[in-house]
């Protein structure tokens, strides 16, 4: 019943190289990413010092905050949130104080795309230009939630929303990607258990299914919903 959830997303390639090992951090990278560096948060290249004339090929042409933003924006680009957990893994190894620094010059207006949702405790980011805020929460959801909870959850998300039902075959498609068998098995549980007994189905003419919460929805509103979604909306363009 439990499906496999996604890895949390990481610094793309064009970031961190994939085959660093765990244990040998690499620290001129890690300078990208460290406030606490000579480079510092707002800081970049383009300062003119001493240091620099010495040293510029050492370093990047970018601030921290900078190289972080890229970092979130290629991976919402690729669909995935980027978990600001994996900065404390190699090849950064940032500190909580470095992280909460580079949270904090995030908020300036040079990054207002860059959002952030919390769960359990963790923070995730994405670029509202290249993710919706929705596709972020349904990241979010299908990341934690075993299907039986991600379901209910993407189910009163739509009803809650836009409001509409949601049609089932959806929930095989991204950023969920279940089998037609995981949920049916998912719903047959679900239908004797107390947690989700507010989710229900409701049928087109064509006998299209779609999944309703009857807390936040009336069957009568599903059902009207549902043809005009699936098929009267055809009909009558």
């Amino acid at each position: 019943m439990m499906s496999k959830q996604s890895a949390s997303a990481s610094i793309p390639l064009d970031i961190a190289d994939g085959d660093v090992l765990a244990e040998q951090p690499d620290i001129s990278r890690r300078r990208w990413l460290l406030p606490l560096s000579e480079q510092g948060v707002g800081i970049s290249s383009n300062t003119s010092t001493e240091t620099d004339k010495e040293t510029p090929a050492e370093l990047p042409e970018l601030s921290a905050e900078q190289h972080l933003a890229n970092a979130i924006r290629q991976c919402s680009k690729e669909g995935e949130l980027l978990a600001i957990s994996t900065l404390f893994e190699a090849p950064y190894s940032l500190t909580d104080e470095d992280i909460a620094q580079l949270k904090t010059a995030l908020n300036s207006d040079e990054f207002l795309d860059i959002a952030h949702l919390s769960l359990n405790e963790q923070d995730y980011f994405y670029s509202t230009d290249f993710m919706s805020d929705n596709y972020a929460q349904l990241q979010l959801l299908n990341r934690h939630a075993d299907i039986c909870t991600a379901i209910a959850g993407v189910v009163r998300f739509e009803c809650e929303t836009y409001p509409r039902p949601l049609k089932q075959s959806m929930l095989m498609a991204e950023p969920f990607k279940y089998e037609a068998s995981e949920i049916e098995d998912a719903l047959l549980l679900m239908k004797t258990h107390p947690d989700f007994q507010d989710i229900q189905h409701v049928f087109a003419s064509n006998d299209a299914p779609y999944l309703f919460s009857n807390t936040l929805m009336s069957y009568g509103k599903a059902r009207g919903l549902t043809e005009w979604l699936e098929v009267e909306q055809y009909e009558n363009p």
